[in-house]
């Protein structure tokens, strides 16, 4: 079979989706998150199991494991086995690099040993692992499939543990949108001949430019003079419900789309959040250093209970060589996509980037992403959603909404609190009764990995 050492709670996420992925391939495999697959639930002779069952030692190599005394020892132990089947088996210990730790400081017994990279991408790691498996013919168990994955599966999570018969609220990322009953399609013109062209992001006041039309919420005045030298409103459009421009204009609702998300772009940066370019065009607004009284928000809790998050944070490094200390700020921010269906809301994704002076974000992507696994590898579930309230709220006026301009006395208004889902039963993860992890990582939309040799400390020229 497969061992997977690994830092409990650390990494206990990772132990638990290599293990499943594993078994699937067809390969027994044990780890202290899922025990043996189908077999024993736990062991008491972690030694025997060792040196008697084990096939290959998958030592999951972090931060957290390469100062934890249990992996340690177990490692310690692996390399003994080793030196006893030097000549019989090949590799008997592989490692998997699951972060950052620079090589001067990795374990001696680990640092000559082959590592195969999981930390760009899981998958691309997983496959790496794959290869070796096969190469080193490691045998497969038939009666482990995808299929008798899967009943496991359904087994631990349809326990008394998981599913209950209870009620219970949740949580959305969902923000409703309350917008004017009355939007306008006006009539553009141009003084010369020639195509009508206008930039949506130059205007006062969120509008979309559609043929000849000007949609939006703001009546015809608040552009004058505000369309260039060239254009103008021809016709002011009369004012339309919007309830039934959704209902009998096919394909309105793109248009709608854009027009939150010019207002929420247009709303931040009056507030003085910095905007970052993310893919698709679409972007993220972040606090800056000193922007907030101690780097802080305070705010009604998901409990109701008043707390506080950090909204920029740092942390240091020290090179061993230089004696120099390298300072990284972390910046949280937020992404709202805008929502017309089946209400109008904004989904709002939170993201974290990074910079060396409180303000420029760094213009390498594969800088960033690294920074990010690092960074937000122990952030759970609770740290997202509550910083996620903690920008909104601050955003909110005192009613308790985000007011949205949308012309010069017109606003939409953004709920501070999002929506709650009624669920007729409850859950609670088995895992997490077991000091496992309720880690959610999001995945921002840098678009490039980064290299094994990438470190997120370094200097923006060595990148």
């Amino acid at each position: 079979m497969l061992f997977v050492s690994h830092a409990n709670p650390e990494d206990n996420l990772f132990a638990q989706w290599l293990s499943l992925r594993l078994a699937t391939q067809g390969y027994p495999v044990w780890s202290d998150v899922t025990r043996l697959l189908g077999g024993e639930d736990f062991w008491n002779d972690i030694q025997r199991a060792i040196a008697n069952r084990t096939a290959k030692f998958l030592f999951a190599l972090s931060r957290a494991s390469n100062k934890k005394d249990g992996t340690l020892q177990e490692l310690a132990y692996a390399k003994e086995i080793s030196k006893k089947l030097e000549g019989q088996v090949k590799d008997f210990i592989i490692t998997l690099r699951l972060d950052d730790i620079p090589y001067d400081e990795i374990d001696i017994r680990v640092n000559r040993l082959n590592h195969v990279s999981f930390q760009d991408s899981w998958a691309s790691g997983f496959a790496q692992l794959l290869a070796k498996l096969e190469d080193d013919k490691v045998p497969k168990n038939p009666g482990f499939t995808p299929s008798a994955v899967a009943t496991w599966w359904r087994t631990q999570f349809s326990s008394e543990l998981g599913i209950r018969q209870e009620p219970e609220e949740l949580l959305s990322n969902w923000f409703p949108v309350q917008l004017p009953e009355d939007i306008y399609f006006h009539n553009l013109s141009r003084r010369s001949q020639g195509k009508l062209e206008l930039d949506e992001q130059s205007l006062p006041y969120p509008a979309v430019h559609d043929s000849i039309f000007l949609i939006t919420f703001a009546r015809a005045e608040d552009f004058d003079g505000k369309l260039g030298n060239d254009m103008y409103i021809a016709r002011v459009g009369d004012p339309l419900k919007l309830s039934a421009v959704l209902k009998d204009q096919k394909g309105f609702g793109k248009h709608l789309f854009r027009l939150l998300r010019l207002a929420w772009e247009q709303t931040l940066r009056e507030r003085k959040l910095r905007t970052y370019e993310l893919a698709n065009n679409a972007r993220c607004f972040f606090f800056v250093k000193g922007q907030l009284q101690n780097d802080k928000i305070f705010f009604s809790g998901a409990d109701g209970e008043k707390a506080w998050r950090a909204m920029v944070g740092y942390s240091s490094r020290e090179n061993p060589q230089t004696g120099i200390t390298s300072v990284r700020y972390w910046h949280f921010g937020l992404e709202a996509r805008p929502m017309v269906h089946p209400i109008c809301a904004y989904n709002m994704k939170p993201h974290v980037l990074f910079t060396s002076d409180g303000l420029t974000v760094w213009a390498s992507k594969k800088r960033l992403s690294a920074a990010r696994r690092s960074q937000c590898k122990d952030w759970w579930n609770g740290e997202w959603r509550d910083r996620t309230l903690a920008a909104v709220s601050y955003l909110a006026s005192q009613d308790g909404n985000l007011e949205i301009r949308l012309g010069s006395n017109v606003f939409g208004k953004v709920a501070s609190r999002p929506l709650l889902f009624n669920s007729p039963v409850s859950y609670v993860d088995p895992q997490l009764l077991r000091a496992e992890t309720d880690h959610l990582e999001p995945i921002d939309d840098y678009g490039i990995e980064r290299s094994d040799e990438d470190d997120p400390f370094c200097d923006e020229a060595q990148t």
